[in-house]
């Protein structure tokens, strides 16, 4: 059944069922955090779920530590050094450059770009046979931590070439130039609810509702969820299997299958000190 299913959708695919993951940062953290419990669970689902053909991780300083180990196997490095400017604007922050970076791929090769902080709930296999496919983050704009492409893709590359005005804003060529497109050229792009990748959405009312609720999140609507480890953090840092077991809140309850064939301890008090450790070494 599975095999006929793949086949069915092969024949219509736009897509190919290629994931990119992009990580930059000083020595083998991003922006601060290293590759954790959290990195390992969603790209581990992303693998379930979406059966990729490959995963090109996409990096300028490989990730180290207990949780890496476990996911270097599943993935393809592609070693590279993170752009500094686009047509001539700075890239000052490594987020921005992340952001270039992931359409720059996806227009070379097309394919599926998950943040690592995305975790994924079922195949994206319905979606493939669009030319590209975005999803809402609330009324603010169309977010890029979930971006489906196929190569060379109209849309990415109107999205890249608009990178000429970049000022370095937070969230405008990442979030608001988007939607903006979105509604000028609606024929070269699919716009899924917020539902689809981002909800529940980021802040604190939502994120508490993620990792410290029971209150059951609906999924009916879902493919992914975006954790926004940058303002959950806190939930996340150190984060080890027994205490995932030990909580049922949504995000342990996604979390746990993912993680049944490993000790309690795995990975015990090992991020902090991972990171210090590379840090006085830079």
């Amino acid at each position: 059944m599975r095999q006929s299913r793949d086949l069915m959708h092969a024949a219509t695919r736009r897509i190919p069922r290629v994931l990119h993951y992009v990580w930059f940062g000083m020595a083998a953290d991003f922006g601060g955090k290293p590759w954790s419990l959290v990195h390992y669970v969603c790209l581990k689902s992303a693998v379930t779920h979406i059966r990729p053909e490959r995963v090109l991780f996409h990096y300028d300083h490989e990730p180290a530590g207990p949780w890496w180990e476990l996911t270097r196997d599943l993935v393809t490095l592609v070693k590279m050094t993170a752009p500094r400017e686009i047509f001539g604007n700075p890239l000052a922050h490594v987020a921005h450059r992340a952001d270039v970076v992931r359409l720059q791929r996806l227009i070379e090769h097309g394919g599926i770009y998950l943040d690592a902080d995305v975790l994924v709930h079922r195949d994206f296999d319905d979606l493939l046979g669009e030319s590209v496919v975005l999803g809402r983050e609330g009324d603010v704009g169309i977010a890029n931590a979930v971006i489906l492409a196929e190569p060379n893709a109209p849309f990415l590359k109107r999205w890249l070439e608009a990178y000429r005005s970049f000022t370095g804003r937070w969230n405008e060529h990442s979030v608001l130039v988007p939607a903006k497109m979105a509604v000028e050229y609606p024929e070269e792009i699919t716009v899924l609810s917020e539902k689809a990748f981002f909800w529940p959405l980021w802040h604190r009312g939502h994120i508490d509702w993620i990792f410290r609720s029971t209150r059951t999140i609906a999924l009916d609507e879902t493919y992914a969820n975006h954790l926004w480890e940058s303002s959950a953090w806190c939930f996340l840092e150190d984060l080890t299997p027994g205490q995932v077991r030990k909580k049922d809140t949504n995000f342990h309850l996604w979390a746990r299958p993912y993680l049944e064939n490993l000790s309690d301890n795995y990975g015990e008090a090992s991020n902090v000190g991972q990171l210090r450790a590379l840090r006085k070494r830079v």
